[in-house]
């Protein structure tokens, strides 16, 4: 029998009062436990105040899409993709920023008004302070690929959902973004989710993939394998170094594999090649495709594991790349004061400088829109 919001009610309230464990709720897992109170005693939420999704407007939305415009670009095809295999089961396809505002939609606009009203839906905001448990949320708060199905929500206005997600690392190990799959109701059990659960995952995985190539495009790549079979094709592990063989940036399975998983272990970008590997980081040419992947096999500092290796150096600079780069003009380069926000953002402007383009200039009031203005 479904549950009803009077008695979900009841169940948040009692794991609320009696702790992360009560018996009330225990039909759910220890995650969807713990994030009940976290929603009551941290984020101070109502479970008696059914609330309706928050929608950012227009403006608002927009300057979040804006701070990840790259990533939006790079992740639009793995969502398509994703979209193509779920649509005719009844999901619809989300990708959030690491706040948990929905930046990237796909679903059946036949469904629009009830997508929107259930927050499914563009700009709709599914952090865990302002949505109480749920899939984004949830997933922003632990870090983990997980689901949250029907009365897993803590807002009883979600109970009909069922939401599937998985996080988006960048090169840092910095959370970026939050992709889920998710349906406007369900007559199945949660564990009807589990095969969602994995091609969010895959897609996921896809996505920082793909990022990660884009942004280390002009370091050296390494792709890394415990079986030689996929080490081209599908790598476990990705790490990018500089000139000198020091780690610029990893992937996320490369980060819980390298890093260490203690509390103060020291992080992965900045260590050198010789202090992973058993292998001087000038021998890293033995590595560059030259030999079939069963024979580049390395072994990983202190003799912990043998891992298969093919390294991609960077692509040479051309001589007069300087040279060709366009320089900022003089009006907009004194607005520079050594802000790096501000330098990207006079950088882009100047792009566009003599271009039938039309320019939006947002910020808050006193924030020197008119002097942008007047210097582009």
């Amino acid at each position: 029998m479904p549950t009803t919001p009077h008695q979900h009610i009841a169940t948040v309230m009692q794991v609320a009062a009696d702790g992360a464990g009560a018996r009330a709720a225990a039909g759910h897992e220890q995650v969807i436990r713990d994030s009940w109170h976290r929603c009551v005693h941290e984020h101070r939420l109502d479970p008696t105040r059914m609330q309706e999704a928050v929608i950012l407007p227009q403006a608002r939305l927009r300057e979040h899409q804006d701070q990840m415009e790259a990533l939006l670009q790079i992740a639009r095809h793995g969502l398509e993709a994703l979209y193509s295999k779920v649509a005719g089961l009844g999901y619809v396809v989300l990708l959030t920023d690491a706040r948990g505002v929905t930046v990237d939609f796909l679903g059946d606009l036949v469904f629009e008004p009830s997508l929107r009203k259930a927050g499914l839906y563009l700009g709709a905001d599914w952090s865990e302070q302002h949505a109480g448990t749920c899939g984004v949320g949830t997933c922003i708060s632990t870090g983990q690929a997980l689901t949250v199905h029907l009365d897993d929500h803590f807002d009883a206005t979600h109970i009909p959902l069922t939401c599937t997600t998985a996080p988006v690392y960048d090169s840092a190990g910095e959370l970026s973004a939050v992709l889920d799959i998710s349906q406007l109701s369900s007559s199945q059990p949660k564990s009807s989710q589990h095969l969602a659960l994995q091609l969010v995952q895959m897609t996921a995985h896809d996505i920082e993939h793909a990022a990660f190539l884009h942004r280390h495009r002009h370091d050296w790549i390494l792709r890394l394998s415990a079986a030689p079979q996929f080490l081209d094709v599908q790598p476990e592990y990705l790490l990018a170094l500089d000139a000198n063989g020091r780690v610029v940036g990893h992937n996320r399975r490369a980060q819980l594999a390298l890093q260490g998983r203690a509390v103060h272990a020291p992080p992965l970008v900045g260590r050198s090649f010789e202090a992973l590997f058993e292998l001087p980081f000038s021998q890293i040419g033995r590595f560059v495709l030259t030999q079939p992947s069963d024979q580049r096999a390395v072994m990983l500092a202190g003799g912990r594991q043998l891992l298969f290796l093919s390294a991609v150096p960077p692509p040479p600079r051309p001589v007069a790349a300087a040279q060709r780069e366009r320089p900022v003009p003089a009006p907009l380069a004194v607005l520079s004061a050594g802000d790096a926000s501000l330098d990207r953002q006079v950088e882009r402007v100047a792009r566009l400088v003599n271009t039938p383009i039309s320019l939006l200039i947002t910020g808050e009031t006193g924030s020197g829109k008119e002097y942008f203005a007047k210097a582009v």
